[in-house]
């Protein structure tokens, strides 16, 4: 479907009647082990569409359903997000595999219990004047980016690592042939790029696309779209505890993993729905950019949140590219045990 014709899709939804789209709402029962009972949620940056899964799940009543309370917590970066999870002063991260995979590989006990993403959501985006020509492909894209200063939000977060490693499929060194700059969130991401500070970053939409708008800029990579194969069928975006968390709260974590699972299913199943749904948490954004940030998210969302093994360890491969080893072990850092709970 063109473009046009998904925004006309969205806008169709959004004219829904209020109890059109409430009828959608799902609310079960009570789950009783869970009642009354509070997740305290990590996330690296706000207002960002790679958590809607989460924001469906919060919308849409499912946390609600299960008993559950939440609170999110801006950590402002996905590395700063892994340290809260890892230190117990949140109870789940939202963040990438590969963080959590990278983190287990030098001790941390966590594990991911539920999938938000099977492939990769991220955008690059870079100033006009250093842009490639928009036919090029991706290792000529990468090396566009050759002595350029490029955001990510934190050294090791997923934009980190994802930039390493296409960094490294271009045959480029990650660490002299640009220079990898620490911005922060969304926000302070898109103000970099905004007051030149930065040549380039990484990040997801829309907050890709808002900054290219306000920087002089253009998304030159999209990786949702299939340009890096690699990236895609891979265990992407998860909700990750602690093993000490996950021993003292199995039932609140099975509860937050049915949650989630209802928001996949949801957005996997109802897009145009969801989009809906969603709309009104970005009105900073146009519907056009809208409809751009949400094609990827769509594509990206698996049909249920249930751990993959063989996709946590396409994610280990990527991994190991990124910390220059021959190989690394998935299966320390998942937690399949809530998978019959989302079939």
């Amino acid at each position: 479907m063109s473009t046009r014709n998904r925004i006309a899709a969205v806008m169709a939804a959004l004219t829904l009647t209020g109890s059109a789209v409430a009828g959608c709402a799902g609310r079960g029962p009570t789950v009783t082990d869970c009642a009354g009972q509070t997740v305290k949620i990590g996330q690296s940056t706000a207002n960002n569409l790679q958590y809607a899964a989460l924001y469906v799940a919060q919308d849409k009543g499912y946390f609600e359903s299960q008993g559950l309370k939440v609170e999110t917590v801006e950590m402002g970066g996905g590395s700063e997000a892994i340290q809260a999870l890892a230190g117990g002063s949140v109870d789940v991260a939202l963040t990438t595999f590969a963080a959590i995979l990278s983190a287990a590989e030098k001790g941390a006990p966590l594990v991911a219990f539920a999938s938000t993403a099977d492939r990769n959501t991220a955008d690059i985006g870079v100033k006009n004047r250093y842009a490639p020509p928009a036919t090029a492909d991706l290792d000529t894209a990468v090396r566009a980016l050759r002595g350029l200063r490029v955001a990510v939000t934190s050294a090791g977060s997923g934009a980190d690592q994802t930039l390493r490693y296409l960094l490294r499929h271009a045959g480029m060194n990650p660490d002299s042939d640009v220079k990898v700059v620490a911005a922060g969130g969304a926000a302070e991401t898109v103000a970099a790029f905004a007051n030149g500070s930065v040549d380039a970053y990484i990040i997801g939409p829309p907050s890709s696309l808002v900054a290219a708008e306000r920087g002089d800029g253009r998304v030159m990579l999209r990786l949702a779209s299939g340009i890096a194969p690699d990236l895609d069928g891979l265990l992407y975006g998860v909700a990750a505890t602690s093993t000490a968390t996950m021993g003292r709260k199995e039932a609140v974590m099975r509860c937050f993993a049915r949650a989630l699972n209802q928001a996949d299913v949801f957005i996997h199943g109802q897009p145009d729905l969801a989009a809906a749904l969603l709309r009104p948490r970005f009105p900073e954004m146009t519907d056009p950019q809208f409809i751009l940030s949400w094609e990827p998210i769509v594509k990206a969302t698996p049909p249920t949140a249930a751990i993959d093994p063989a996709e946590a360890d396409k994610a280990a491969r990527f991994v190991a590219t990124v910390l220059n080893k021959t190989s690394v072990d998935a299966t320390k850092a998942y937690d399949t045990r809530f998978s019959e709970d989302m079939k």
